[in-house]
């Protein structure tokens, strides 16, 4: 029986995954549930888990905050977020697994499944602190991928092969360079952040361009010219930051 102790500040959500785990996880026990980093870490010393369903963004801090200062654990991880961009910064690593929100069951019951067949936490502490370690850093040369998901697809993306994204009230279209369009249902605000720490800039509200494909920028007609030859739109307030991010480049 896998011990699990479900960490999330929203209710509704920890209700779901137990009531998941209940239907389709029989050789797993919710044994406790959290809110927050304070109460996970102290649920987590009081029933000694063998499984830790984690929320990343929570009101007191994150998920790899609660790791940072529990370390070292004999317990395996499963990330729970609404935030896909969090893979690329630690899923990696075979000491993780991650669900994005809204939960689907199938999803936990694999995850929970290659829980269940790990034997040995083998070097889970050398490579959580790796993963912990690179919490917050540019993404390095050799990991600069995106994954994004449709409904019957995962696409694990180069940020190279990514032109832009533009807006689709709230859905996000990623226009690709061999012409392919993705559409994801998160709005493109999600994905801003994100994008911008991996050479990606904002010039408008319904788009987000990748510099390394930017061409022209026509200061005058605010229009920015890719490699497609595609001609985008810079909105009159993005005009400086954009001039201010290619004298940095």
């Amino acid at each position: 029986m896998i011990r699990t102790v479900i960490i999330d500040d929203e209710a509704r959500s920890r209700e779901t995954i137990r009531e998941m785990i209940r239907l389709y996880c029989a050789n797993t026990q919710v044994v406790a549930e959290a809110e927050d980093v304070r109460s996970g870490i102290s649920a987590i010393r009081t029933h000694k888990p063998d499984l830790v369903i984690l929320d990343i963004k929570m009101p007191d801090g994150s998920g790899f905050d609660l790791l940072r200062q529990i370390m070292p654990v004999d317990f395996r991880v499963i990330f729970v977020t609404a935030f896909e961009e969090y893979a690329i910064k630690a899923f990696k690593f075979n000491a993780v697994d991650y669900i994005t929100k809204p939960v689907d069951p199938i999803e936990l019951q694999v995850a929970i499944d290659r829980v269940s067949k790990i034997i040995e936490t083998g070097n889970i502490n050398s490579q959580l602190k790796k993963m912990l370690d690179g919490i917050g850093k540019p993404a390095s040369q050799d990991n600069k991928k995106i994954i994004l998901k449709t409904a019957d697809t995962i696409h694990v993306l180069e940020f190279d092969d990514i032109l832009r994204c533009e807006s689709d009230r709230n859905y996000t279209v990623f226009i690709l360079e061999n012409g392919e369009r993705i559409m994801v249902s998160k709005s493109i605000k999600e994905f801003e952040e994100f994008l911008e720490e991996n050479n990606f800039c904002r010039i408008h509200q319904s788009h987000i361009i990748n510099l390394t494909h930017l061409r022209k920028f026509k200061k005058d007609e605010l229009i920015c010219i890719l490699k497609d030859n595609s001609e985008i739109p810079v909105a009159y307030r993005k005009r400086d930051d954009l001039l201010k991010v290619l004298r940095n480049l």
